[in-house]
């Protein structure tokens, strides 16, 4: 009989299962078509971006119109409103000035006066035009690096009351018409799953909003980029899966070398002590709650049969998705 893994050592073996997915990743066809798409996304600057956010806070892929049109092949919603964002204008206007020698004095007339000239001056300004995320839009998909995760889950409904009951805020279902699986609020401090989802996409995306929130992103204390509070929240979410039993790297790979800022993974080997630690935080709340689930059930087992429990806690297993 092959001797029980420690803890530690199926932590190991998960962090080794996400450096080696994650990098493989980036060696793909589907990297190389997924770089060449988002290189034809216009790049905004920080103003921009910040009034991007204050407009449509789950914006992630923005450009204008005729832009969503001749590099995309998709259209603008109808009904849909634009983000403004401000766009700089150059021009060239003549203007009266001074003149002054070489030394910076003044050049004066005969009459004492100073000289002016006329000279060509190029100015900028800017003027409010409107783009639109691909959330606004349809057509042609953008190539993702990421596969929708269709498959049951045992126990679904267990898990789900859960995941509910050790988040350290809220959590509600509601339609999310954003094109976002699902999303944490600081302001409101809640998280919002997408009803619709299916059983392994709905775990998945509670696990990376419940990582959000534990680790305080958005927070005044939240130093962070968006691209490493997404790898964090990720990773979390894949480990997590991973020591319940679920498999989510057709997601989580793809998930989190999208938001790599390069092929080293700096964002994932930077961070894997906070998110070792967070995954093991939360897969621990909730194995407590199994246990808790489990001991109940076993005090009523004449009035309640128990559900299926492995030696190792991994109780909620993917199984195939069945076709309707």
């Amino acid at each position: 009989m092959a001797q029980k893994q420690t803890r530690e050592e199926k932590m190991s073996a998960i962090q080794k299962k996400l450096e080696d997915g994650v990098r493989e990743i980036f060696s793909s066809e589907k990297y190389r078509e997924y770089i060449s798409a988002m290189s034809r996304f216009p790049r905004y600057s920080i103003n921009n971006s910040i009034l991007i956010v204050s407009q449509l806070p789950q914006a992630s892929l923005v450009c204008g119109f005729r832009k969503w049109q001749t590099d995309f092949n998709r259209t603008v919603n109808k009904g849909e409103h634009g983000i403004m964002i401000l766009a700089p204008i150059k021009g060239k206007t003549e203007v009266e000035e001074e003149v002054f020698d070489e030394n910076n004095r003044a050049v004066l007339d005969a009459d004492g006066h100073q000289k002016t000239e006329t000279v060509m001056r190029e100015y900028q300004t800017f003027r409010p035009v409107y783009v639109f995320d691909v959330s606004q839009t349809s057509g042609d998909p953008i190539p993702t690096l990421t596969e929708r995760l269709e498959r049951d889950v045992d126990s679904f409904d267990e898990m789900k009351q859960i995941l509910m009951e050790i988040s350290p805020v809220p959590v509600t279902f509601e339609v999310i018409d954003s094109g976002a699986n699902g999303y944490y609020s600081p302001s409101s401090e809640k998280i919002v799953i997408d009803e619709r989802l299916p059983q392994l996409q709905m775990i998945k995306t509670m696990i990376h909003e419940i990582a959000h929130a534990t680790l305080k992103h958005g927070s005044k204390e939240d130093k962070w980029d968006r691209q490493t509070k997404e790898v964090q929240a990720e990773s979390v979410a894949y480990w997590v899966s991973q020591m319940m039993g679920l498999d989510t790297s057709e997601y989580s790979f793809g998930y989190i070398s999208g938001w790599s800022k390069d092929k080293e993974m700096s964002e994932l080997k930077e961070n894997l002590d906070i998110i070792k630690h967070t995954a093991d935080s939360i897969s621990a709340s909730i194995e407590e709650k199994i246990k808790a689930l489990h001991s109940d059930r076993v005090d009523t087992a004449e009035e309640m049969p128990l559900p299926k429990v492995s030696e190792d806690t991994a109780v909620y297993t993917a199984v195939p998705h069945k076709k309707r």
